[in-house]
């Protein structure tokens, strides 16, 4: 997670008065309370106050950006060992919303999207709205601190009512992350101790973070270099997968949950794999089982991991976990990776809610899934995909709700529906694919459409002569 902090000028210094500046805290999450989330001392103030004078994203220019480089504000070592050259005292002078309440934990989690929006509006960049923003603003964790710096020409750029997403690292993990963008930053270099930087990551960061600095120093140390995962989709797809595997089977269960959502979020369907080698549940079932333990919030960090660029897919699932299915179904995803997405998740949900015995629950998101996926081009996609992934269990529901889709897809007009599902169950339940052959020619028959009629007839003569486990 980059950006974790928010910054406001409350007041600009001078010579007799210090800087004081509010941090807000963007994200949050109940594991996090371990420790203080808020940052302490001068480390992370002279990262803002560089970036405050950086000349980027509308950002006005000043002596401290030309003072060290982008790398140097990355090396948590460097920083600590310097930032006194720069700022000379820091005092924390006022704490608001922390230690955070279970009530709002969960507005935190609730509202996740439209603070990430806010991680990227500025007063520099015009974006920043107080009528919409100030509200957001007003319920975050915050703490104000005096910051008193060793020259006025370090706080120069600086105004009252400034109002930024900071990429300012602080006692969280996103020290781990800094230390992972140093090291990318070695690596497009071609720099030999790019290693050592990420080896630094793999120390410092969350699961996410070491996932990607193992990746990299998989690379590295392979001597693929920085182009083996990142110019061909489908291979670091499967370096993620392949890395899931091996972490999973050393026993690193946090980390292999991490390297596996990041191959979901390239392609959902090796899910099946990781299931067939390994039995790994999909990040859904897991984040149910998660939620079911009372752990809601690491359930939808969990699958805000796996889909990433998916808000609603996240919204949805959450709905669920929360039996809120009314609210899951009202869920506008917006798109059609989204939708498909969507459709996957409530298959294997409604899986899980069926074995769990909430029988009608898993009624309605079959409803919904094949709803999304005939939205798509084909009805029978979704129980197409949760019997290729191994989410279909037990077998005598997946016949079922197989059987009960048969008679939805017939249509004198338009075959996609049937062979959807003549598609999905020809391996799995070739005699409900047969039904479906069936009924779709004795429709068109009766419609005297002899000519469709005559290739259904042809696809069941099909089915019936091949081998069984060799269906074509």
């Amino acid at each position: 997670m980059r950006k974790l902090f928010r910054v406001h000028v409350v007041r600009a210094g001078d010579d007799e008065t210090p800087t004081r500046i509010g941090v807000l805290l963007l994200h949050h999450e109940p594991w996090w309370d371990a420790e203080d989330p808020l940052p302490e001392g001068p480390g992370f103030f002279v990262q803002v106050l560089r970036e405050a004078a950086d000349g980027k994203n509308g950002r006005p220019g000043g002596p401290l950006g030309d003072e060290f480089t982008v790398e140097q504000s990355l090396d948590t070592e460097w920083i600590e060992e310097n930032a006194h050259r720069y700022v000379a005292r820091v005092e924390r002078v006022e704490v608001r919303h922390h230690p955070v309440d279970e009530a709002l934990c969960a507005w935190y989690r609730d509202n996740h999207d439209a603070l990430e929006r806010l991680t990227y509006v500025s007063t520099f960049n015009r974006r920043y709205r107080a009528a919409r923003d100030l509200p957001l603003e007003e319920r975050l964790v915050r703490a104000d601190y005096d910051v008193w710096v060793t020259a006025p020409r370090w706080t120069r750029t600086l105004r009252a009512g400034d109002r930024w997403g900071t990429d300012a690292w602080g006692p969280l993990t996103t020290a781990g992350d800094a230390s992972l963008r140093r090291a990318f930053i070695r690596r497009e270099e071609g720099r030999p101790d790019a290693v050592a930087a990420f080896e630094r990551a793999l120390a410092l960061g969350d699961a996410e973070t070491r996932v990607r600095a193992r990746l990299a120093l998989d690379d590295l140390r392979s001597g693929r270099g920085e182009t083996a995962t990142t110019d061909v989709p489908a291979r670091e797809c499967e370096a993620r997968l392949e890395l899931a595997l091996r972490l999973h089977a050393e026993g690193e269960e946090e980390e292999a949950r991490a390297a596996f959502a990041l191959a979901v979020r390239m392609d959902s369907h090796v899910i099946g794999e990781a299931r067939r080698r390994a039995e790994l549940e999909s990040p859904a079932e897991y984040g149910y089982r998660l939620a079911r333990r009372g752990e809601l919030s690491r359930a939808v960090a969990h699958l805000r991991l796996a889909y990433h660029e998916d808000p609603a897919v996240v919204s949805f699932a959450l709905a669920v976990y929360e039996g809120e299915v009314e609210r899951a179904l009202g869920i506008d995803f917006g798109g059609d990776l989204a939708l498909r997405h969507g459709y996957e998740i409530a298959a294997e949900l409604a899986f899980l809610h069926a074995r769990d015995s909430g029988v009608e629950t898993a009624r309605r998101l079959m409803e919904f899934a094949r709803g999304a996926a005939g939205a798509l081009g084909g009805a029978g996609d979704a129980l197409g995909y949760a019997l290729a992934t191994g989410a279909a269990q037990p077998a005598a529901l997946a016949r079922e709700f197989a059987t009960r889709l048969a008679g939805t897809c017939v249509s004198p007009a338009d075959d996609q529906p049937m062979n959807s599902l003549v598609e999905a169950t020809r391996r799995h339940f070739p005699d409900v694919a047969a039904l479906g052959c069936r009924l779709q020619a004795k429709c068109h028959e009766e419609y005297a459409q002899s000519e469709e009629a005559a290739h259904w007839r042809d696809r069941l003569a099909e089915l019936r002569a091949a081998p069984p486990g060799n269906v074509p």
